[in-house]
């Protein structure tokens, strides 16, 4: 009988951790790691809110994750809803059927606080996929009804959209309806300020779990510059259809609640009898372990770590968030974490199985958060210290998200993620503003692909011998539009071989040329119109296998 590792939750910390344990026990065949998820996929939710506004498309966070570990095989995929857990008998209950564990990781993460009245019936959290596509097919549509509407009041109402929380998530969502606004204001014919952008914060300052207040009060001023009403020390009462009420009794008129409001436990775990804060995070141990239990772990989002003596006495019961710059024992919800105690929850499973080495403690590391305010605007903060915003801000989460997908050892999306961000940007709204994006009409190219394919086979024909033939063939390819990004790098380095052979003005053109072809140009009149498309479906299925809506292997394994 295997040892089962079962691990609850596909987010950033639940698939880290499948990673790393299938490393540990990768020539271990007497152990079996078992990922339990109800989607089929790893979502990205760190790009939800830009799934939210329409910047990036559904598909774009979505990693499937049979494709994910092709290369783990003792990393069982399973889709199924986690409805309940028996801690005495060691057996998780799923929508599918009983699953039985030796060692049970929560991973399952949060879900968006619900005790204030309405958020459920007219709020829009977005927590998951489901709910970032839900609020951006509302969006689009009560702008719509807001720019046909006669009635001012109804038409302002409709043209306000409320963001509640000035926290990390809902920062980075306003600012990316600040992008959106312009393009929505152009698609309905209104001045972009028509469309009004409010934040509501319960506490004094937004963004309070930076160290560093002068970074909260440049990306508040960065926000009222921008025409953001920022309301401050004002909770949410409660939340109607078409207003939301303030703990002072003041009303704002909006259909549009964007709930970004705090998190709570999910039911799953905060069923059993666990230690748990008022959020119903899960308290553990420094090893990860959920305190009085022998075979479950924590990490992620849902968890905490009680807080030391010092600050027990100063706070008593009321908060388990020390004041600004002292050590955060309540661990920042970032990946940055949740990276960090993949591994060290990996070894400690492993220490235990195997009863060999050392446990080790967890202990949260000084901030690395990169906040985005929109695609020219950010938050950059290394080692609690050293704070960066602007557009270099942006920069440094860009290299924050390829640092984490080349950890997920994931070349696809990589190459997706510099596709997405800075190689194809149709609305001009990334960082670059579409600088460097490869978006440009191709068939403009098509005459100076034809006449270098030309000359090229004229010069291949008059070289002759196996050079010549070189010549000729990469200059049929580009005539016929085949593989043209090949030909175009094959162009370049022709060049550099007639401008070492003798000095003329084709040669010393045709190297700028060659780079030029290299963006693709055979898809306008040419065979890669087709081939291209064709190559891109197909390679993927060919190197990982083709996704499906569900996994079981475990039953795969009975077959």
């Amino acid at each position: 009988m295997k040892e089962r590792i079962v691990i609850v939750g596909a987010g950033y910390a639940g698939v880290m951790t499948a990673r790393k344990l299938a490393n540990q026990f990768n020539q271990k065949s007497e152990y079996e790691i078992v990922l339990i998820d109800e989607h089929p996929f790893f979502t990205y939710r760190t790009s939800l809110h830009e799934v939210a506004t329409k910047r990036i498309e559904p598909n774009a966070v979505q990693f499937d994750l049979r494709q994910l570990f092709m290369h783990q095989k003792n990393v069982k995929i399973v889709t199924a809803r986690v409805e309940n857990i028996d801690a005495n008998q060691h057996i998780i209950h799923t929508s599918i059927g009983q699953v039985d564990y030796n060692k049970l990781i929560w991973a399952g993460g949060v879900e968006a606080r619900s005790d204030v009245p309405g958020v459920n019936e007219y709020g829009f959290p977005f927590w998951s996929l489901d709910q970032a596509t839900s609020l951006r097919v509302h969006i689009e549509e009560v702008i719509r009804q807001g720019a046909i509407e006669l009635d001012e009041d109804i038409r302002q109402q409709k043209l306000r959209l409320v963001v509640v929380g000035g926290g990390y998530l809902g920062v980075q969502i306003l600012g990316e309806l600040l992008d959106e606004r312009r393009i929505l204001a152009k698609a309905n014919q209104l001045r972009n300020r028509e469309i009004e952008l409010t934040l509501v914060e319960s506490k004094a300052e937004i963004l309070s779990d930076l160290d560093d207040a002068r970074v909260s009060h440049k990306v508040e001023n960065y926000l009222r510059h921008q025409g953001v009403k920022v309301y401050k020390k004002k909770a949410v009462s409660e939340i109607f259809e078409d207003h939301l009420v303030l703990n002072d009794g003041d009303k704002i008129m909006t259909n549009t609640v964007i709930w970004a409001g705090g998190t709570q436990g999910r039911t799953q775990m905060t069923e059993l009898d666990l230690s748990q804060d008022e959020e119903r995070h899960l308290q553990v141990t420094p090893e990860m372990r959920i305190q009085d239990q022998a075979d479950i772990y924590a990490l992620g989002d849902s968890v905490i770590q009680p807080l030391p003596a010092h600050l027990k006495e100063r706070k008593g019961s009321e908060t388990l968030m020390p004041k600004r710059g002292e050590h955060r024992y309540f661990w920042p919800q970032n990946v940055h974490n949740a990276v960090n105690q993949s591994g060290k929850l990996a070894n400690n499973i492993a220490v235990k199985l195997l009863n060999h080495g050392d446990l080790s403690a967890f202990k949260p590391k000084s901030q690395r958060i990169f906040i985005s305010v929109g695609s020219r605007y950010g938050v950059a903060i290394f080692k609690n210290r050293l704070a960066v915003t602007g557009f270099w801000a942006r920069e440094f989460k860009h290299l924050s998200n390829l640092h984490f997908l080349a950890q997920l050892g994931s070349t696809y999306q990589i190459h997706q993620y510099l596709k997405r961000e800075i190689f194809s940007t149709p609305q001009h709204m990334i960082s670059g503003q579409g600088n460097v994006s490869n978006v440009g009409n191709t068939l403009w190219s098509l005459p100076l692909r034809l006449a270098t394919g030309i000359f090229l086979i004229i010069t291949g024909v008059a070289i002759g011998g196996g050079i010549g033939s070189i010549f000729a063939g990469v200059g049929m390819a580009l005539f016929f539009g085949f593989m043209t990004t090949i030909a175009g790098f094959m162009t370049f380095l022709l060049s550099l071989v007639m401008l070492g052979t003798s000095f003329s003005i084709s040669a010393l053109l045709l190297p700028f040329v060659g780079i030029a072809l290299m963006n693709g140009a055979g898809r306008s009149f040419g065979v890669d119109y087709w081939l291209v498309p064709f190559i891109q479906k197909n390679l993927g299925i060919f190197i990982t296998g083709d996704s499906q809506a569900s996994y079981n292997d475990l039953e795969d394994e009975k077959r």
